[in-house]
């Protein structure tokens, strides 16, 4: 048996002395209660000092995927560790290991005091990580569980023996006050519930395991309803030694009921005050409710408020054979008719409206009966005024083609003495004749002037009638309209003169093609400017204006006459239209001239509108589109101001 020198003594005892002040050190780092990293930390480099050669040493911990280890740590064959076990499951492990080949001792370099002390380092270290992982989860519960009891809608308390020690955000804004003043509080100072006041007062000995309750507070002079429920803590003989309460605001869903409950109310009457009779069916064919109109079907008698439907009904009200509600029910669609009641002879029209459910089944039917007599009464009325009706306008069409065929008769058979007369006054008035005297000169001019008017309002009538059938037919061709002005006003320069008017033309060009009918477009201008010389007294001034505006030509026929008041001027172009029979006798007119002129107008494409005011004058505005390849000839000229050679530029 080998003897142990001194020496070897001598290194054990220190090996010993090693051990246990790592021992030590590393407990004092489980009794600081350091974060988990720190304390790996710690041991990692604690460790080493207490193996055999330190100073080749390293030592490294591996925990939940994360490595911890000293400066000159590798892992290598010559490795001691342990398995970390968290709650019986491997979580990492510990390890040292030489960073050189040294001798062997009981497990390769290792002795197995160090297996043992890296074995006992490694058993505290898991009880430890266990600890801090349940503190850890005892932490993260208590902050879940006070969030939940900080952000919770609901008001939370928590009371001993009916004093309140916690309460929530919650409960402080519904009563409005400040934590300091809840604190201390008893729990009736907030809670009204008379049988939780009599058991908190030691008064009953009542077991339930919860009080529920809704009362009002006034709270910052504001009514609020509350709802509390309160959980008590009982102990040894069901003594009461705390408990928890819960209040919510339910003031909005009071007034939201209180709302419902009006709409409901205002629903029903207004179900009631219905005209028509509502009947709602289930399919049992029974009612489930109706507005109960009396003078059509009587209400249930309380033995039996959801009488059958046909039995209420009747077999006059409504058909029953077949049942138009079980047509409902069977086919799911609507099914409306109209029903002669066989004993009053009232009609009234039926309307059957299925109810599904959520299925899509048909429920309930819901028929909405309207007595209709009145209304069948006037539409047979309808139906024989509208007959009457439609013979009188075929009795006033036939009237109107014979007075257009009047009228066409008429106008041949005037027209063929009036020519007579016509040319033989004109050779009579030219001396084609012979010479007359003074009297008879003047004689014959009054009848080549009436025999023109008279003319054209032959041929206003003939046109107003033709073109109401129309047959007006329009040859549209190139017509200088400044050419067209010119012409009218020589033809009108004898009227000119006779009244003392000037005439003032301004006109922006010397010639201006438009597409127009060489007949019937110049008719326009000489009736707007024979009227314009009418209407206007001795001395005054005819303006005809003219102009270009992007594809138009804008022409202004306008005088310093009467003018015309703002509420006559819509009727002006209207058929047969005077403003007042004194017109007619003071300047004549049939009541053609503008009604004509628009139909033209409008004919060629354009616009016609009056602007005036009574006393002023009036301007007649026309608007005529331009020929796409028009070409202007400009007029240098300044407005002409002339008496006695009336010439348009």
């Amino acid at each position: 048996m080998r003897t142990i020198t001194c020496d070897e003594k001598l290194d054990t005892l220190k090996k010993r002395e090693r051990e246990l002040e790592c021992i030590y050190n590393i407990s004092d780092l489980f009794d600081l209660h350091v974060p988990l990293e720190s304390l790996l930390k710690g041991i990692i480099h604690r460790l080493p000092a207490a193996f055999l050669y330190p100073e080749h040493a390293e030592a490294c911990i591996i925990l939940d995927g994360n490595e911890y280890h000293t400066e000159g740590y590798e892992k290598n064959r010559n490795s001691l560790s342990n398995d970390i076990l968290v709650h019986g499951i491997k979580n990492g492990e510990i390890r040292v290991s030489y960073r050189e080949e040294l001798p062997f001792h009981d497990i390769g370099p290792f002795l197995n005091s160090e297996q043992r002390l890296l074995g006992m380092i490694t058993s505290r270290l898991c009880k430890v990580i266990e600890r801090k992982k349940v503190e850890a989860a005892l932490l993260d519960s208590e902050k879940r569980y006070r969030l939940i009891f900080d952000a919770s809608p609901l008001a939370i308390f928590v009371d001993r023996k009916g004093i309140i020690t916690h309460c929530n955000r919650s409960f402080m804004n519904i009563f409005q006050i400040t934590k300091a003043d809840v604190i201390g509080s008893q729990v009736f100072d907030f809670v009204n519930d008379d049988s939780l006041t009599r058991l908190l007062a030691g008064l009953t000995s009542d077991l339930r395991p919860f009080y529920e309750n809704e009362y009002s507070a006034r709270i910052s002079g504001k009514e609020k309803y509350l709802k509390s429920y309160y959980v008590p803590l009982r102990g040894r003989e069901n003594t009461i030694e705390g408990g928890i309460g819960l209040i919510a605001d339910i003031t909005v869903n009071k007034n939201f009921e209180e709302e419902l409950e009006n709409q409901k109310e205002l629903l029903t009457s207004t179900f009631n005050a219905l005209q028509d009779l509502i009947v709602v069916v289930d399919r049992d064919m029974r009612i489930v409710t109706s507005n109960w109109k009396g003078d059509i079907i009587d209400p249930p008698d309380s033995d039996n408020l959801h009488p059958a439907v046909c039995e209420t009904l009747g077999s006059t009200l409504m058909p029953c054979d077949p049942c138009p509600i079980r047509k409902v029910f069977s086919t799911g669609n609507m099914n409306e008719f109209e029903h002669t009641d066989p004993v009053d002879n009232r009609v009234r029209d039926f309307r059957i409206f299925p109810v599904y459910d959520t299925k899509g089944d048909v429920m309930m039917a819901v028929s909405h009966i309207r007595d209709i007599t009145e209304r069948k009464e006037t539409e047979e009325a309808l139906k024989t005024s509208t007959s009457e009706l439609e013979r009188a306008y075929e009795e006033l069409k036939s009237l109107d083609k014979l007075k257009d065929e009047f009228l066409s008769n008429l106008r041949h058979e005037l027209n063929t003495p009036l020519t007579s007369i016509k040319g033989f006054s004109e050779l009579l008035y030219d001396g084609t004749l012979g010479e007359l005297n003074e009297n008879q000169m003047n004689a014959i001019e009054r009848v080549v002037i009436k025999t023109r008017k008279l003319q054209n309002l032959i041929d206003s009538l003939l046109f107003v009638s033709t073109n109401q059938n129309g047959d007006v037919k329009y040859n549209f061709e190139q017509i200088d309209l400044v050419s067209v002005l010119n012409g009218i006003v020589n033809i009108s320069s004898d009227s000119i003169k006779e009244k003392k008017l000037s005439i003032i033309s301004d006109i922006a060009f010397d010639s201006c093609f438009v597409d127009g009918d060489r007949t019937y477009l110049p008719q326009v201008f000489h009736n707007l400017i024979d009227n314009a010389i009418k209407f206007t007294p001795q001395g005054g001034s005819v303006t005809i204006f003219a102009s270009v505006e992007e594809n138009n030509v804008h022409v202004v026929v306008g005088d310093t006459g009467i003018g015309i008041a703002e509420k006559d001027i819509p009727g002006l172009f209207t058929k047969f239209h005077q403003i007042d029979s004194s017109s007619t006798r003071n300047y004549g007119g049939n009541g053609l001239g503008l009604y004509i002129s628009k139909v033209i107008v409008e004919s060629h494409n354009g616009k016609i509108w009056i602007e005036s005011e009574n006393g002023t004058g009036t301007d007649v505005h026309i608007s005529l589109p331009l020929k796409q390849d028009n070409q202007f000839s400009a007029s240098s000229r300044s407005p002409s101001l002339s008496a006695e050679r009336p010439v348009l530029r």
